[in-house]
């Protein structure tokens, strides 16, 4: 079915009548209740782009009347887009369009190296903007380093298979004595600490993991398609070899409703006697 792809105004859709008359069609009798049928006519609005990301589907009211249900069928169905990741409600503005597609969260499952492994081998990242940097004071506090030292800044964003929306948004900091990395990154596949590795021969014996909230900024939030100022989640990822040199400093910034953290904690054998 071909949908005129131009992006609505706020508060319209593609014709109401026909979007009706889809829905009929499209009902199976006494087995899809009658919100669902809602949904996937809203979905097909919102993934032909008729209705834009960052736009507002109409009002409760007018969505009642344009498709002619109750108001309570309305709720159910932004209830369920929003539940898919398509929608989500702003105060003051409405019901905003935040994606293209109903995105699963990423279930973040990460309390060792090998895990680590696991992770950036079942995943991609596609690389952006790198470049040398001197560190001035705010970027040495963020990184906890010396005013001046070098790093190579990497941007990327990393996608989880199967998923348009991407996983989050990556800000590397590479040692300058690595720099060389760069040239490898987005040409060939694996973790930038593990071609550290190769290249230079160092083994990373320790990962310091941190996990925070915080604000997504403009630059990011546009790549990842949400809304400026939106809470995100951030790992802060610390990678150093056995004599405690850092030599990676890498920030993920996830979008909160597109992520979640899983860690399962055990005893040790001598804590069990």
């Amino acid at each position: 079915m071909e949908f005129d792809r131009r992006p609505a105004a706020a508060g319209s859709l593609e014709d109401p009548a026909r979007q009706r008359a889809i829905m009929k069609k499209d009902a199976t009798p006494h087995l899809e209740p009658l919100y669902l049928r809602l949904v996937q006519a809203l979905k097909q609005q919102i993934e032909s782009g008729r209705v834009a990301v960052g736009s507002h589907l109409p009002s409760e009211g007018d969505l009642s009347r344009q498709y002619s249900v109750s108001r309570h069928t309305v709720r159910a169905a932004l209830r369920q887009l929003q539940e898919d990741g398509l929608v989500a409600p702003r105060k003051g503005s409405g019901t905003t369009v935040i994606g293209l597609s109903a995105a699963q969260p990423y279930v973040h499952e990460v309390a060792s190296i090998e895990q680590l492994i696991e992770y950036a081998v079942g995943t991609h990242y596609e690389a952006g903007n790198s470049k040398l940097i001197r560190a001035n004071k705010v970027l040495a506090k963020r990184l906890d380093c010396a005013v001046g030292h070098k790093w190579m800044r990497i941007e990327a964003l990393r996608f989880a298979p199967d998923q348009r929306a991407p996983i989050c948004w990556m800000e590397v900091y590479v040692h300058a004595d690595y720099a060389d990395v760069a040239r490898v990154i987005g040409r060939q596949p694996g973790p930038i600490y593990a071609w550290i590795e190769k290249l230079h021969g160092e083994t990373i014996t320790d990962i310091e993991q941190v996990l925070s909230a915080r604000e997504v900024p403009a630059a990011p939030a546009k790549k990842l398609g949400i809304k400026p100022g939106e809470m995100g989640i951030e790992v802060r990822r610390t990678y150093r070899t056995k004599s405690g040199k850092v030599v990676e400093i890498a920030f993920n910034l996830h979008p909160a409703e597109r992520f979640r953290h899983a860690m399962t904690l055990r005893r040790n054998r001598a804590a069990r006697r």
